[in-house]
């Protein structure tokens, strides 16, 4: 009975000790507080800089997973804020500059050239990081990375400049506290990690070692203290529009127009409300052509940028498909199948007006991501004319119509979460509607 008892407490004390280990080796440092910004032009030679402790001993990610990075090829980064931003720098050490890869890009896509990536994590949840990518070539990309995924169609304005020199390249970075989320404290620690990308030498490295055989990679930040008296900014952006339009077939002209706004509002430290009103899809990209032979619907990619960013919480499950939103009518009762033998369509919309929508989305502290999301589509109406009369009648092929969307999700223990959500689309008069709840 004594020897079992003691093997416990030897089980016990090994754990601990494991335990005390690897929360021991997690890198921190402190970050510093300055009064003039550094001018962000990717030479780092700003006194600001000088002070700043040093972000240093990079490892591998891959191919090979922890090993110390050779010195010739090591990375240095310094952290520093004022009342407006974070500004990062960083020193890429390359003994051989002149060819370090440099292809071209445009945002948030990547070529065949180095880059460096910082993630932010204001809650340091493990889970909900923000991620600021510079290339070699000056490029940018940024995403907001929900459970290990990163989703590029958010983004944010900020700032980044590069220089090469005899040492290797370099990176200036200002990330405005406006790109950020997070909260009201007059002391705070932020979880970060840094990346970089030697395309020539196809590795990565990392500031913090990510063990690639557990869990998610966004589990392993290193923690920057003393961020001191931070006030996350009030965000109120407005982006009004107004277009106009004319056009003539056969001596015929038409003229129309259309004026709305889209509104991003930052409703607390982690919830932002966006709302669009009679939005103007016009610029938005084509859909390649596609000849679908299949039993099923073609599905495209969302390229309206209100239905791309910031939905990662409305994506859970699957079950929200946005391009159904003020898509082409469902003509339910198949309008063309019901005319009389002396009617005709002289008018077949192709595709239904959007009036309006609303999404709030954001994670509290606790890690319960909350989302809302509901949106208006107009009544439209296919002309019908009576060949013998000459007589003009309206028929409904798409109804008066409400989306809505209700998601909870808990996060918890860096690595998990429960998921509860709810769509609803409610259709004026005898249309069917539809809802679906999943856990």
């Amino acid at each position: 009975m004594f020897s079992k008892k003691y093997l416990l407490i030897v089980a016990l004390l090994f754990s601990f000790a494991i335990f005390s280990q690897t929360k021991k080796e997690r890198k921190t440092i402190k970050t510093t507080r300055v009064e003039i910004a550094p001018k962000i032009d990717g030479i780092i030679d700003e006194d600001v800089w000088k002070n700043a402790e040093l972000c240093k001993d990079f490892v591998t990610l891959r191919p090979t997973n922890g090993e110390l990075v050779d010195a010739k090829y090591q990375t240095i980064v310094r952290v520093i804020y004022d009342d407006n931003a974070v500004y990062i720098a960083a020193q890429m050490l390359d003994p051989d500059p002149e060819n370090i890869p440099k292809e071209f890009a445009v945002r948030d896509n990547f070529s065949q050239s180095d880059f460096f990536l910082v993630t932010i994590n204001p809650n340091d949840d493990g889970q909900n990081p923000f991620e600021f990518i510079v290339q070699s070539t000056g490029n940018q990309a940024d995403s907001k990375v929900s459970n290990g995924n990163e989703d590029f169609n958010w983004s944010a304005v900020w700032e980044s400049n590069v220089s090469i020199d005899e040492k290797g390249w370099n990176v200036e970075m200002k990330i405005p506290y406006r790109a950020l989320r997070f909260a009201n404290r007059p002391v705070q620690s932020w979880g970060f990690n840094f990346h970089r990308r030697l395309e020539k030498l196809n590795e990565q490295h990392t500031w913090t070692h990510i063990d690639n055989t557990v869990g998610r990679w966004t589990q392993y930040d290193g923690l920057i203290e003393d961020f001191r008296d931070l006030k996350p900014p009030t965000r109120l952006n407005f982006y009004p529009y107004a277009s106009a339009t004319s056009n003539t077939f056969e001596g015929n002209t038409n003229y129309d127009w259309s004026v709305g706004m889209d509104i991003k509002y930052g409703i607390t430290d982690n919830f932002t409300l966006d709302a669009t009103l009679i939005p103007d899809f016009s610029q938005v990209g084509f859909d390649d052509v596609v000849l679908n032979l299949g039993p099923f619907e073609q599905q495209f990619t969302e390229q309206r940028q209100f239905f791309s960013e910031g939905t990662e919480l409305f994506n859970i499950g699957r079950l929200f498909y946005s391009r159904r939103i003020g898509a082409a009518p469902i003509d339910q009762f198949n309008v063309s199948s019901s005319l009389n033998n002396d009617e005709e369509i002289i008018d077949y919309p192709e595709k239904v007006t959007m009036l309006n929508a609303v999404k709030i989305s954001g994670r509290t502290k606790n890690g319960l991501g909350i989302g809302f999301f509901n949106a208006i589509t107009q009544k439209t109406e296919a002309t019908i004319k009576n060949t013998a009369t000459n007589e003009i009648r309206k028929e409904v092929i798409d109804p008066f119509t409400n989306f809505n969307i209700l998601v909870l999700d808990q996060q918890f223990n860096q690595n998990s979460s429960i998921s509860l959500i709810n769509t609803n689309v409610t259709r004026n008069g005898r249309f069917r509607d539809a809802n679906v709840t999943a856990l």
